[in-house]
């Protein structure tokens, strides 16, 4: 099929918006308003056009139908941006730096486990920025136990994840912070090291949808994915995520993102779009 064989008007119609908006929220949280449109429009006629339907009505036939199951998870991750970047928002990584060197650093010499979830991690550069952080704080302590936590909602882009290359071109963010430790370079690419890969599990999980595990830690990581949700939906992320973080724990979002109240899920916020979990009977020293 051609270009120009591909028939499709230069819009999404009401019918078919609806349809998208519906099978984003029920399978991702993604909340989509009318100003939507054109980006939707954007997003998903390449879509279209690459799996060859012949056109928007044809696709959301599809993707409505049992059929189109698998369908519908692309469809979530052509309407999501995979944009990132190795020690992106460095104001977190330098609470993190706070958080390991002076909060944590004596429980952990004396043996408790390090846990750290990336909620967002995309093509992964979150999760490796993390545990190069980690492993500079804390490599004096010889017994380190420690565990990264890295998920996503699209099963391709953790495959990226979880093979640890990246053009050469991206690590100069990981050269400023004494990285080259970390990763091997053979020409233009860079794998990150084997060190790093040992401390990360890379999992599939859909925010929304109950979690598979009780664990709580120490930090977490969810940054630019409540932009996607309704306030009901961010509300619910908020209390979900200050469940599974430890007493004294903090909590870092995406520059766009704040939470309303904080109070009200016993966080407090301690700078630009970070929160510290607070325990019952005492707070945040």
């Amino acid at each position: 099929m051609t270009e120009n064989d591909f028939d499709y008007e230069n819009n999404i119609s009401d019918r078919n918006f609806e349809i998208i908006s519906r099978i984003a929220k029920d399978c991702s949280g993604i909340s989509l308003s009318l100003t939507k449109k054109n980006l939707v429009y954007s997003r998903i006629s390449r879509r279209v056009r690459r799996e060859g339907f012949g056109s928007i009505d044809d696709y959301c036939d599809f993707i409505s139908g049992i059929d189109g199951v698998i369908e519908r998870q692309y469809l979530v991750s052509a309407l999501t941006t995979n944009v990132t970047s190795f020690f992106r928002e460095r104001h977190h990584f330098v609470y993190l730096e706070h958080l390991l060197r002076q909060r944590l650093y004596n429980r952990l010499a004396r043996g408790e486990e390090l846990r750290i979830w990336s909620a967002a991690c995309s093509s992964g550069e979150e999760a490796y920025s993390i545990a190069m952080t980690v492993m500079k704080c804390l490599s004096a302590i010889t017994e380190l136990k420690v565990k990264i936590l890295a998920t996503d909602i699209d099963a391709d882009i953790l495959l990226r994840a979880k093979a640890g290359y990246y053009d050469a071109s991206e690590a100069g963010n990981v050269l400023e912070d004494g990285g080259q430790r970390f990763f091997h370079q053979d020409g233009d690419r860079i794998s990150m090291s084997q060190t790093l890969r040992d401390i990360i599990r890379f999992r599939r999980l859909n925010l929304v949808e109950p979690w598979p595990f009780s664990s709580r830690f120490h930090a977490v990581f969810c940054r630019n994915v409540a932009i996607y949700f309704d306030r009901e939906t961010q509300d619910l992320l908020w209390k979900n995520l200050s469940k599974r973080i430890f007493p004294g724990g903090e909590l870092y979002l995406g520059h766009s993102e704040r939470i309303a109240h904080p109070e009200r899920y016993g966080l407090e916020g301690i700078g630009p779009n970070a929160y510290c979990k607070v325990a019952l009977t005492e707070s945040r020293s």
